[in-house]
């Protein structure tokens, strides 16, 4: 990862016994991502089923998530 937002979130979270859901995402260099989580809406036959959501950039302070492996 290219920040430490995700540490120090879950440094001040532990107090209240919480931790931020992530993904480990075994085709990115940075390897760790945070899940946001998603609910579906409607449910029933032919309804859209809901999708996942990764970030691709810091959700705390903006900073881009590498997203490339690095050429060998």
């Amino acid at each position: 990862m290219t920040c430490n937002c995700l540490e120090d979130i879950e440094a001040k979270l532990a107090e209240r016994n919480t931790e931020i859901q992530t993904d480990i995402i075994f085709h990115y260099v940075d390897g760790v991502r945070p899940h946001i989580q998603t609910r579906q809406i409607e449910t029933g036959r032919g309804k859209a089923k809901a999708v996942s959501m990764l970030a691709s950039y810091c959700p705390f302070c903006g900073t881009k998530y590498i997203d490339k492996k690095p050429e060998s």
